[in-house]
């Protein structure tokens, strides 16, 4: 059952891919409803795309991450960088992703910045791991990750996300598989990534492939991202709806 209608809030802070293509920031998408904050996906050039957009990051409460790609959990180090030293920050913040996100995110802290993590931050940080298929409920927000396809690893998810009766749901990076249909059915918004525009690239989804499966996917609303070269020079003549850096969606 979902919980109570509420205003919802997305924030676009970054629809960039790996390569900052078209000069966009990498993936970072601000959810905020009852007052908590949530931060899906949290690529390298987050701080600079939240500044942007006017949201302070001591006010977020949790980060949940796609997969471990930098453009994806790179910009967590700088998050808890900046907690320490310029926000002060002392609330605890959650972050939440697939295996290994501890050890990938402390790793790259102390190679960026040796020595940040050997007298604390100062604040209290709490590691969840998602579990397929297995609904978590942190704050307000219900993330329920589903398997999806993007190289070798087995551990990359699109996120469903349910909050204030609205679904957000995200695909993260993948190439086609049918776990997309369950991610979006009934979704209110559908954040599709679309790297490539006409050929099936491994790994990535592309415009045409998205074309064709439209009619499966059941959702009310569908927006591309992480949209590569090829794409961003179609924008005027594409059929769907794109996100933009710093766009503002109410649900």
């Amino acid at each position: 059952m979902r919980p109570a209608n509420s205003a919802v809030q997305l924030h676009c802070v970054g629809s960039g891919d790996a390569f900052g293509s078209g000069g966009r920031l990498s993936s970072c998408y601000h959810l905020a409803v009852n007052g908590d904050q949530l931060l899906v996906d949290c690529g390298s050039s987050s701080l600079i795309g939240l500044q942007r957009c006017g949201l302070k990051p001591i006010d977020i409460s949790s980060v949940v991450v796609s997969h471990l790609h930098g453009d994806h959990f790179g910009g967590i180090p700088y998050l808890l960088l900046e907690g320490k030293y310029a926000s002060q920050r002392r609330q605890l913040l959650t972050l939440i992703g697939p295996p290994g996100l501890q050890q990938q995110v402390e790793g790259a802290l102390s190679a960026l910045y040796p020595g940040t993590l050997e007298d604390g931050l100062g604040f209290p940080v709490h590691y969840v791991t998602l579990q397929a298929q297995v609904p978590l409920q942190i704050n307000s927000f219900l993330i329920e990750p589903w398997p999806v396809k993007h190289g070798s690893n087995q551990h990359v998810y699109g996120l469903r996300i349910e909050a204030g009766g609205k679904t957000i749901s995200y695909t993260g990076d993948t190439e086609w598989t049918e776990n997309l249909l369950p991610l979006a059915q009934g979704s209110d918004l559908l954040i599709a990534e679309c790297f490539a525009y006409d050929r099936p690239t491994p790994s990535h989804l592309d415009y045409q492939t998205l074309m064709k499966q439209r009619h499966r996917l059941d959702c009310r609303r569908l927006m591309l991202t992480h949209m590569g070269p090829e794409v961003l020079a179609q924008l005027d003549n594409l059929e769907m709806e794109t996100l933009s850096d710093g766009e503002l969606i109410e649900l």
